[in-house]
């Protein structure tokens, strides 16, 4: 079984690899957009980002106008991990359109160039892709007349106006400045409808477009080309599913983003990233010790994803430890419920994700569901808090990790504890 998971892995790497060369290879030699060197994994410039994730993050500078963007534009293969969203990456069902580590494949091009990009993205979707012009449908809101036109100028598909809520094509980047509106390209599937694969974007700065943007993600183009289900079936971490069920999967994922992460020499130790793997370890020990994973097994099935996407690198060497030392035993977690005073418009899934969010000492991982909340004089929330904590954490070291917690969401949303922790 490892050696089809191997071999499958490697498989899935190979054509991945050759579809973003295809990408770079069309933008840069046939289209003249200049190669950029795509941002680290943990960014050196964006420090308002744990971790890059999209290629929006390499392109910052020329939209601020930090350095000017070459007059030909430029394309990039950008390494991504998605964790923007703790609670929905790590606690919701397997999400079959998305996976936790990634890449994007971008070009940007100068305000000036929008037919241009326009033609050169046609290109690529007729020419590299080999789609025709009834398979790719093309969403956009209807006055977003500059992002049409240039596409109607060169593609003769489906145009989709107001599908979906304005909101869905509006960004912002991290930076009051910059913001973005956009269109999304659509392929279609085998039963007739049309599947999102990237966007044609619109940057503006103070309001003005300071260039246009054409992005995909390279796992989803594989999926939509193979018609796949699970933008999951078209990577190395998807290899290793070892049944069909969202468990499997969602532990497959989490397996991808551990190899991402320890590659990118992020530790449990950490302070920021850190707390993110630290999460992501202990999903992964929690599933594995659900699904009947042993140690041995579950890194067997590690090493196959890490062997394909970061070979030659000591990933099991760091990984091994924490995943044993996470691995959840009896009497290793520990429910209580908190109830706080808390200001008017306090949003309580506001005050959960936070409380999830926490990074503590001692304390492998926090969970939070609302419980109750109270309109009276005062407005009392209720969290459900669970604790995994180490097996020889007791009830006294529960009780401090508690009001370590109750502290923490005192001083980031203004709460009052109820009570005392007894």
């Amino acid at each position: 079984m490892t050696d089809v998971m191997t071999d499958l892995a490697h498989g899935r790497r190979e054509r991945l690899d050759r579809l973003g060369r295809e990408f770079l290879d069309h933008f840069t030699q046939a289209a003249g957009f200049a190669a950029l060197d795509p941002e680290p994994a943990i960014p050196h410039r964006d420090r308002t980002i744990l971790f890059t994730n999209s290629a929006v993050v390499p392109f910052k500078p020329f939209l601020l106008g930090e350095p000017a963007l070459p007059a030909s534009g430029v394309a990039v293969r950008q390494p991504c991990v998605r964790v923007h969203n703790l609670d929905e990456v790590f606690e919701e069902g397997f999400a079959s359109e998305f996976v936790l580590q990634f890449e994007m494949l971008g070009v940007l091009a100068p305000s000036t160039r929008a037919g241009t990009l326009a033609a050169a993205v046609a290109g690529y979707v007729s020419g590299v892709l080999g789609l025709d012009g009834q398979s790719v449908a093309f969403k956009a809101a209807h006055d977003d007349t500059d992002l049409r036109s240039a596409w109607e100028a060169c593609w003769s598909g489906p145009v989709l106006l107001d599908t979906e809520e304005r909101d869905y094509y509006r960004w912002g980047f991290g930076h009051p400045r910059l913001s973005g509106r956009g269109a999304t390209f659509a392929v279609r599937q085998a039963d007739g409808d049309f599947r999102d694969l990237g966007n044609l974007i619109a940057f503006e700065r103070d309001g003005k477009v300071a260039g246009y943007g054409f992005g995909i993600g390279l796992e989803t183009l594989a999926a939509c080309l193979d018609r796949s289900e699970w933008v999951l079936d078209c990577t190395p971490a998807g290899a290793v599913v070892g049944s069909r069920t969202p468990d499997e999967a969602k532990l497959a994922d989490l397996l991808g983003l551990l190899v991402r992460l320890y590659a990118a020499d992020v530790r449990t130790s950490s302070r920021a990233q850190g707390h993110v793997l630290r999460r992501a370890v202990s999903a992964t020990a929690r599933l594995a010790a659900g699904l009947g994973l042993d140690q041995a097994r579950l890194l067997h099935r590690l090493a196959v994803v890490a062997a394909a996407d970061a070979p030659g690198q000591d990933v099991l060497g760091a990984a091994g430890p924490d995943l044993a030392r996470y691995r959840p035993r009896e009497g290793s977690r520990h429910v209580h419920d908190l109830s706080f005073w808390c200001a008017d418009g306090t949003d309580p899934d506001t005050l959960c994700a936070t409380a999830a969010q926490a990074a503590l000492p001692g304390v492998h991982r926090i969970s939070a569901s609302v419980k109750d909340v109270w309109h009276g004089e005062r407005t009392s929330v209720t969290l459900a808090v669970t604790l995994d904590l180490p097996p020889s954490a007791h009830k006294p070291e529960a009780k401090q990790a508690l009001r370590a917690l109750a502290a923490r969401l005192g001083e980031r949303c203004g709460t009052e504890l109820r009570g005392e922790i007894r």
